[in-house]
């Protein structure tokens, strides 16, 4: 760390303080806050540099005035909990719960930090002694938020949960109309018994009243449950990468929608009426690079979610920009410490022996790769396609029996009968005569429902959806390939977003799906049909989909730097000569 100029980072923290949700709430005294402010140590960090580490025992906390930081737990592999940004307060808990630090502060993009000590905490609870407990609460937050956890969501390493919220509870009353309609229909009955004279005493005592209106009662309370479970069971996720929605249908099927954030290209937020304005429901769009648009309707807030989300977008490409910058400061480093010039000059390379050949060279026998697994594949494997690593599937287990269930049935029933036919039971004794004949067509039955149940496993085998680190491939073909073959090859830099679909009970009990990548262009699309736990698909291909990018990114930013460098180097070179080994020390 290194000294700032003091008032100028006590200019910009003055309004961060006043803006904070603790100083706002607990009603601190205005006029305090630039004294409060001057109370600070004004220190700046490099990007890489810890801020706090966990498990000391360190009293200290922070305010960042400039730049941004990520808590992470390293007792946890590195796991990542929470970005700071400037206004932002971090280092309570040890203060406030006299425990050790529970992460490790580290800056991501060169930051500024107002440093505060045990002295001036005791000073601030002094002047509001309420503060206190708006920092427990936002601890508190903290602790929520690393903990969020959906099923299935398969967050990436660096990335978290920013928001997540539900639809507002008008969406459920909008469902309400049902319930009512069937409601309707005993209460038209209560007013056709008191219009004929029938006291309502008597209607609710009367056995065959209540057998005719308990039956509407309890149906419309059953649509109104099930209506509030499936109106609680979607979610709208913000992350530090993504943008996620999960549309549940209680019962029957879920599709899960999500875009990265770099291919978010407007939000737009659509208001119906009076009504969604007194109550600040909307809806929101979220278009995207040619991939279509994901559609939430009845959102609280919805134009906060529509800041957060172009917000985060503009955090993730801040946070890419530094990731350039420290891969940039650090080759400027390796070259400067290095003088082409001082490098002692290398001569010619000593030329390669080669000892005589003594004796008889045998030439090297490879064995043919049998394939001992061929009947009990796995849905899911490691593989290697053209010298590349990449995850294999192939469609459910259930697919499967799909295929072979009339084969192995047909299997069965034409082996017991030639093993019946073979041990002469009595109930065949009028076979005698042909029985050779019979037997012989059996044999020929077993052997031919065995070669269907062959070619039909053989097709359902062959199919397979593949993932590397650089493409996706969808290879449909046919039995022994005898019908040929195609295949499908996408490059990641064309994938818009992933999906995946389970669309009713039945497939959610198999935990079986489709998973659907849209990419650019039309007629683009690829899907993943019928593969298990589709979560988990979208996720690995989503990982790799993110990790190619980096990798992409980097390169192009590494070319570029070398490319700047070259000429610094030769500039650094010329400027700073080495010296003469005859000049005088």
């Amino acid at each position: 760390m290194m000294d700032l100029k003091q008032a100028e980072a006590i200019q910009q923290l003055i309004p961060l303080l006043q803006n904070h949700e603790a100083f706002v709430k607990s009603n601190f005294p205005s006029e305090l806050v630039p004294e409060f402010a001057q109370r600070a140590d004004i220190e700046f960090a490099w990007q890489g540099s810890q801020v706090v580490k966990q498990g000391d025992e360190d009293k200290r906390f922070f305010v960042v005035i400039s730049g941004e930081l990520k808590a992470v737990d390293t007792n946890n592999n590195n796991r990542l909990l929470n970005y700071l940004y400037p206004g932002d307060i971090f280092g309570m808990r040890a203060i406030l719960r006299n425990s050790p630090r529970a992460a490790t502060v580290e800056v991501v993009r060169d930051a500024v930090v107002a440093i505060y000590d045990l002295d001036d905490w005791n000073w601030l609870i002094g002047q509001e002694s309420s503060i206190g407990e708006y920092f427990e609460n936002i601890e508190r937050r903290y602790d929520d938020q690393a903990e969020a956890a959906f099923p299935g969501l398969n967050l990436q390493a660096d990335e978290v949960i920013v928001r997540a919220v539900k639809r507002h509870f008008l969406a459920f009353m909008a469902t309400l109309t049902w319930p009512i309609a069937i409601l309707i229909i005993p209460v038209l009955f209560l007013i056709g018994t008191e219009l004929m004279g029938i006291s309502l005493v008597l209607t609710f005592t009367d056995p065959l009243a209540l057998l005719i209106v308990v039956p509407f009662v309890v149906l419309a309370a059953l649509v109104i449950l099930y209506n509030y479970f499936d109106w609680r069971n979607d979610d709208l996720i913000i992350t530090t990468k993504r943008v996620i929605h999960m549309e549940r249908i209680l019962f029957f099927g879920e599709e899960r929608f999500e875009v990265p954030l770099t291919q978010v290209q407007n939000v737009t937020v659509i208001s119906h009426g009076w009504l969604d304005l007194f109550f600040d429901v909307d809806d929101i769009e979220i278009k995207t690079a040619a991939a279509g648009t994901i559609t939430v309707d009845n959102v609280a807030s919805a134009q906060e979610l529509s800041r957060i989300i172009l917000t985060e977008q503009l955090r993730a490409k801040e946070r890419a920009a530094a990731a350039d910058t420290a891969a940039v400061r650090r080759q400027i480093n390796e070259r400067l410490a290095k003088n082409v010039l001082a490098q002692p000059q290398t001569g010619a390379p000593a030329p390669k022996v080669v000892p005589a050949s003594s004796g008889i060279t045998l030439p090297t026998i490879t064995m043919p790769n049998f394939r001992t697994n061929y009947f009990w594949p796995s849905i899911r494997e490691v593989t290697r396609i053209r010298g590349e690593e990449g995850i294999l599937w192939r469609k459910h287990y259930y697919v499967l029996l799909q295929h072979v269930f009339l084969p192995v049935l047909a299997f069965i029933f034409s082996l017991y009968l030639l093993l019946t036919a073979l041990a002469n039971l009595p109930y065949l004794d009028y076979l005698e005569g042909g029985g050779w004949i019979i037997e012989l067509i059996l044999v020929l039955a077993v052997l031919g429902s065995l070669f269907w149940y062959v070619w039909e496993y053989d097709d359902w085998r062959r199919d397979v959806y593949i993932v590397t680190n650089t493409k996706i491939i969808d290879v449909e073909s046919s039995s022994f390939r005898l019908k040929g073959e195609q295949l499908r090859e996408g490059s990641f830099d064309s994938i818009q977003n992933i999906t995946y679909i389970i669309p009713n009970f039945f497939y959610k009990l198999l935990n079986l799906g489709d998973v659907v990548i849209e990419t650019a262009g039309v007629g683009k699309t690829f899907t993943f049909s019928r593969v298990l736990n589709p979560s988990s698909v979208q996720a690995e291909i989503f990982r790799r989909w993110d990790t190619y990018q980096q990798r992409k990114r980097d390169k192009q930013r590494d070319d570029t730097t070398k490319q700047i460098l070259s000429v610094l180097g030769e500039y650094h070179d010329l400027t700073h000569p080495p010296a003469s080994s005859n000049q005088p020390a």
